[in-house]
């Protein structure tokens, strides 16, 4: 019989606490329990769920299984603010001044573990935390240390917390150093100034974990398929995108707007930076693999995602030149549910064979024609708009139509004068098909497929 999921995190806590030789009443293992499942069974939660958490878990190593627990608990962010009860615990560290966040000064000097955790993010008291990545998991390690704050030794919550601080993703070596090489000296600089005895070997093999899970968090990026890259990346949309919680109603151009998000990251994101490796882990091989992994999606994903927004975009100008932004439901239809039929766009688009430019057999044609690996509730799967743009359009035409776009996002071209730059049959098919599908349109979409 499958035990539920509060008491399976009471189940893992008390385990972990065992390895660890210290004893938690009850009481406490049932307020530690509650306090990881209300922190991250949020509504807007897609991917960083407890789902992902369990992922990490691993029996036999405590240190890692309960930093796993607290690294994602704060993802301001996402969840919109701080529930009630982890405000209660990081209120006398924090302050939002508008829209923006400072850690209280002074911190009192009695409060050691918060000072040990300020030192493991390189932070001091009254410093402005500028990004909402360093203010997540900061707080997501000091919400921890203070809730384990006399059940676990100060050892093992320094080492803990170094793992934390160690899934801040994506930054570049300075002055030639990883991270994690400077942090081996920091490390042994923090230990010493808090009476923590660390031995170099322990001081490398904590190193060396933090980087496993650093890596384990964005593992996504090496997945080998990458239908099932892309399909966590469409987990990540709502949870940045709050209009896409809900499905049906939210518009062309938020969707478009979110799409570019999405593409502008991965755009800028040097996959060389991805993942972590240090003193021999992971091997130069897995490492090597795990790189050209990261490439090779972040390749694939581009040129989809140029697609997409492309469609989005074209749909997007018609919206607005036939009466203004709508919801994509109108449009297109609503996501498919199973077992119900429903009246979609891509019904009345001509069949196209593939042109000579489309290689059948490409990963991105099937992604379009198959789609990622799931639904998601804001999205179908597969994309056959895009598909249709994809096959009616060359390479050259598709970077010609995404740069006229661009006029149309900065209002150099109104919808109408992006519509008539672009390839007329593509726009007439799409008008045709939309005047179908939007009735209290259809007059003006008819014009742009006669045109």
């Amino acid at each position: 019989m499958q035990s539920g999921t509060v008491q399976k995190l009471i189940d893992i806590f008390n385990r972990s606490c065992q390895r660890l030789d210290t004893h938690v009443s009850l009481e406490k293992l049932e307020e530690l329990a509650v306090t990881i499942h209300r922190g991250m069974t949020a509504q807007a939660r897609n991917f960083h769920t407890l789902e992902h958490v369990f992922s990490f878990i691993d029996p036999e190593d405590p240190i890692r299984t309960l930093a796993a627990l607290y690294h994602d608990i704060i993802y301001y962010q996402v969840d919109m603010g701080f529930s009630p009860h982890l405000w209660k615990i990081i209120s006398p560290y924090v302050q939002q001044r508008a829209s923006e966040f400072f850690l209280c000064k002074p911190i009192a000097a009695a409060d050691e573990i918060a000072h040990l955790t300020l030192e493991v993010f390189d932070l001091n008291p009254g410093q402005h935390l500028s990004s909402f990545t360093a203010l997540n998991e900061f707080l997501s390690a000091l919400v921890m240390n203070k809730q384990l704050e006399g059940i676990v030794s100060k050892k093992d919550l320094l080492l803990m917390t170094i793992c934390v601080e160690a899934t801040i993703p994506f930054r570049a070596v300075s002055h030639g150093q990883s991270h994690f090489a400077i942090m081996e000296t920091r490390l042994s600089e923090i230990a010493a100034r808090h009476a923590i005895a660390l031995s170099p070997e322990e001081i490398t093999d904590t190193i060396r974990k933090a980087v496993l899970f650093a890596n384990k968090d964005i593992e996504n990026f090496a997945e080998i398929d990458p239908g099932r890259f892309l399909d966590n990346t469409w987990k990540l949309l709502p949870e940045t995108n709050p209009a896409l919680r809900l499905p049906d109603v939210y518009s062309i151009g938020t969707y478009r707007q979110a799409l570019q998000k999405m593409a502008d990251f991965f755009e800028n994101l040097d996959p060389d930076s991805v993942f972590n490796q240090y003193r021999g882990v992971p091997s130069d091989q897995e490492f090597s693999l795990m790189l050209a992994s990261a490439r090779s999606n972040l390749r694939i994903a581009r040129e989809y995602l140029k697609i997409k927004i492309l469609a989005m975009t074209i749909l997007e100008a018609l919206a607005v030149a036939t009466g203004g932004d709508a919801p994509v439901s109108l449009f297109m239809g609503d996501v498919p549910r199973e077992g119900v039929s429903i009246k979609r766009l891509e019904y009345f688009l001509p069949e196209l064979e593939p042109p000579a430019w489309v290689d059948e057999n490409s990963t991105l044609y099937r992604l379009l024609e198959s789609g990622r690996a799931s639904e998601t509730s804001f999205d179908m799967k597969n994309s056959p708009l895009s598909l249709f743009i994809y096959k009616s359009l060359t390479p050259q035409e598709v970077e010609q139509a995404l740069l006229h776009a661009q006029e149309m996002y900065t209002q150099k071209v109104n919808a109408h004068e992006f519509l008539t730059g672009i390839s007329h049959a593509v726009v007439a098919s799409i008008a045709s098909a939309s005047a179908l599908m939007v009735f209290t349109r259809r007059q003006a979409l008819s014009k742009y497929a006669e045109y």
